[in-house]
């Protein structure tokens, strides 16, 4: 049994993969379409069955999603089975239609702010949560409130602060006027005191001519900018990706063998590890991989389609069109 089923309109697939890599990464276990579709089952099968096997539903809740009638007919399915629903909003929008009927008093999380995994970890707690006897409660965020209502609060705040200001600046003025006669008949007295700059010691300007100003030296941090490679070049495949599998991870670890050619040490965590070769062309929004050794066609080139500096998508391989496949890369090993 999966721990979660995670709902998701196709336009946010790549986000809701996304959040289905941090989760795995903190032990979860997710069932996802249509990753985890089984070979020769019916695809609507499969998604009841998914919903009946898992101890909760996940919502990627968007624009989209209030809008897909698929999503609504999955949250529908896991509420007549009694599962918990967990929205996990990555837009700020609040649900429409019978979405709200059934998830207007679930616990909310809010993702929609970078680093998203940052704010993903409520939801890890209140999934690790369920079932457990004795679990304290995860606080839940209450739906936002109409904006309509907030006008009057905040209009009334700000006229209480221009108000603040105007007594302000009034009493300000009234106490100006008293201090300045003082101020007046002490400044000839200190009219002595003018040859004071007889202590030469200006020199001390030199000090700041000093390179102090200098030792942040700049140039070493600026180095490491372009730690990420620009897209259209071979370099940006280089290195470390992760791809979720089960719960677990596939490894790939890419090294560069030439001016366009790569080796990919492959660990997987049900099979052997072995290495794969191949000729790296960079495309429209991507790159494609050809093999070495022999012709390249359709059906031995695997295409892939870059998300951001920091994910690909495989969506092309053995001559069919792929989809739902996210590598990411992985991160920096711990220091020991």
């Amino acid at each position: 049994m999966a721990d979660i089923f995670v709902s998701y309109a196709s336009p946010d697939r790549d986000i809701a993969f996304r959040i289905v890599s941090f989760l795995e990464e903190q032990g979860i276990t997710c069932w996802v379409a249509p990753r985890d579709v089984p070979p020769g089952v019916e695809y609507g099968q499969a998604i009841v069955d998914g919903i009946a096997d898992s101890r909760a539903l996940v919502l990627i809740l968007s624009d989209q999603s209030n809008e897909s009638q698929f999503v609504r007919k999955e949250v529908e399915r896991a509420v007549s089975k009694t599962k918990p629903v967990l929205p996990v909003r990555i837009r700020e929008v609040t649900p429409s239609g019978s979405l709200e009927f059934f998830i207007s008093s679930a616990q909310w999380v809010d993702a929609w702010k970078s680093p998203m995994e940052q704010y993903l970890l409520p939801l890890v707690a209140a999934i690790k949560a369920i079932g457990q006897p004795g679990a304290a409660p995860v606080r839940s965020s209450a739906l936002p409130p109409p904006r309509r209502r907030e006008k009057t609060p905040v209009f009334a705040a700000l006229g209480a602060l221009v108000l603040a200001i105007a007594a302000g600046a009034w009493w300000f003025g009234t106490q100006k006027t008293p201090p300045a006669a003082p101020v007046a008949a002490t400044v000839p007295a200190p009219a002595v005191s003018t040859p004071a700059p007889s202590p030469t010691p200006a020199p001390v300007v030199a000090t700041p001519a000093a390179p102090v100003a200098k030792i942040p030296a700049p140039a070493p941090v600026e180095a490491k900018a372009p730690a990420t490679p620009k897209r259209g070049d071979l370099a940006f495949v280089i290195g470390s990706w992760c791809q979720p599998y089960q719960g677990r991870m596939i490894r790939y670890n890419v090294m560069r063998t030439g001016s366009d050619t790569i080796l990919t040490q492959v660990n997987h965590p049900q099979s052997p590890s072995f290495e794969a070769a191949a000729k790296v062309v960079p495309i429209k929004g991507g790159f494609e991989f050809r093999p070495v050794d022999v012709e390249p066609d359709d059906k031995n080139v695997s295409r892939f389609q870059i998300v951001d500096d920091a994910t690909m998508k495989l969506v092309h391989a053995q001559g069919e069109a792929q989809d739902g496949i996210v590598r990411m890369r992985c991160p920096p090993a711990p220091e020991k």
